[in-house]
């Protein structure tokens, strides 16, 4: 973590105290753009994630963990003492940014409400992910990805062609709900910029998923409140469309995926010598494509299965058709687009020798983002971010026999 005077939040403190994905992503990216980010966790009950997979154990580290929350510094404090909740307060208090993603009264209760930050330090942002928003008729509930997905249509969205509604297998919501997060606090920052003041940024993770589900997933069923086809006569694949044209076909030696409905359509018929169907009362037009299209994925399918995976590409390529070779995760690294603009980079973490991870995804002309690699245990930088709040090292030290703060002793 260099924090170059160079990155767009260089000088920016930011304090999180998150969990799981949504929080943690969010903290990191602002990480990558240049701000000094504190995580705090409880000593007791640190970040779950912390345990994931084949990590070595509740307080240390591993791969999941780490590409959630690389470039922070780890902060250890008992909030439920009375020292503890002082050095909390204080530590939020004197932030630029403080972000969480606890349930609506857990922030309050450890004494962090917006208010009370806002009156010591009024230019603080304030930024809260919830699962159903900060109050309302199910603001107590737990929220997993996978409840507001269900919440939302998305599971709907995904059935299969038995009917069968499935998940989309990602933290979709989690992760656009980072992404909502730290645009909210960018906002917020320049407007402080402009007024002087902070203010809350509040992100429902229902209000993400439902933006970002929107425009191909419930237009078709809402946006349209008068459609030319009524709703409960429409072909299932064209109530799930356009999705439904986005389809996996299986070459002589693997698989590319392609738009099948996408232009120029021309061009698909003649990169498969299949000129037949520009005239084909079926599919010469757009409308019979899609009235149409289970009987045209099937004889696309058929096409492209005579030919491998280059060769189809390249036909595709010479008419103009996209279309891409299905890789597996294995071998992402090696795309030549990838490799050529940098996108993953290998660095050594701590506690795991050499790893993989996602460059930051911005391209400034005139700035630089930071390739965050540092990490600790839980509370392995609480020394350091203590003393720079006036801890002094006998305090420290009585403050950790007497469990207030925590430094964890794991083997790396």
């Amino acid at each position: 973590m260099t924090n170059q005077t160079d990155s767009p939040l260089a000088g920016i403190k930011v304090v999180e105290i998150t969990s799981i994905y949504s929080g943690p992503m969010a903290g990191m990216m602002l990480a990558e753009l240049g701000a000094q980010v504190v995580k705090v966790e409880s000593p007791d009950s640190p970040d779950p994630l912390r345990a994931s997979g084949l990590g070595p154990g509740p307080d240390g580290v591993n791969s999941i963990f780490y590409s959630l929350n690389r470039g922070k510094r780890f902060c250890a404090i008992d909030a439920k003492t009375d020292r503890g909740r002082e050095l909390l307060f204080d530590l939020v208090a004197g932030a630029d940014v403080f972000i969480h993603n606890m349930r609506p009264g857990k922030a309050e209760g450890l004494g962090l409400a917006y208010d009370a930050l806002s009156d010591v330090n009024p230019g603080i942002i304030y930024g809260a992910i919830t699962g159903h928003g900060p109050e309302g008729p199910e603001a107590h509930l737990p929220a997993y990805d996978y409840v507001v997905q269900a919440k939302l249509g998305m599971v709907d969205y995904q059935r299969d062609r038995e009917g069968r509604g499935d998940l989309v297998r990602q933290v979709v919501v989690d992760k656009t709900s980072a992404n909502a997060l730290v645009q909210g606090v960018l906002a917020a920052l320049y407007m402080r910029e402009k007024t002087g003041r902070g203010q809350r940024v509040d992100i429902p993770m229902v209000a993400a998923g439902l933006a970002f589900l929107w425009p191909d997933g419930l237009a078709a069923a809402h946006a349209e409140l008068n459609p030319a086809i009524p709703l409960d006569q429409m072909p299932p694949w064209l109530e799930s469309a356009p999705g439904s044209f986005l389809v996996v076909l299986e070459t002589a030696d693997g698989e590319i995926a392609t738009g099948i409905m996408l232009p120029p359509w021309d061009g698909l018929c003649l990169a498969l010598e299949r000129t037949d169907w520009l005239t084909d009362e079926r599919f010469s037009e757009a409308l019979g494509r899609v009235l149409n299209l289970p009987e045209l994925i099937a004889e696309v399918s058929s096409e492209v299965a005579k030919y491998t995976t280059a060769e189809v590409l390249a036909r595709f390529e010479e008419h103009d058709f996209a279309a891409g070779k299905v890789v597996t995760r294995r071998e992402v690294h090696e795309d030549p687009t990838i490799k050529h603009l940098g996108l993953i980079t290998e660095q050594a973490a701590p506690g795991l020798g050499q790893v993989r991870q996602p460059a930051p995804m911005w391209m400034f002309s005139d700035a630089a983002t930071e390739v965050t690699t540092s990490l600790n245990s839980t509370g392995g930088d609480s020394r350091e971010v203590l003393a720079e709040l006036g801890v002094s090292e006998d305090e420290f030290a009585e403050l950790e026999e007497s469990g207030v703060v925590f430094v964890a002793t794991v083997e790396q």
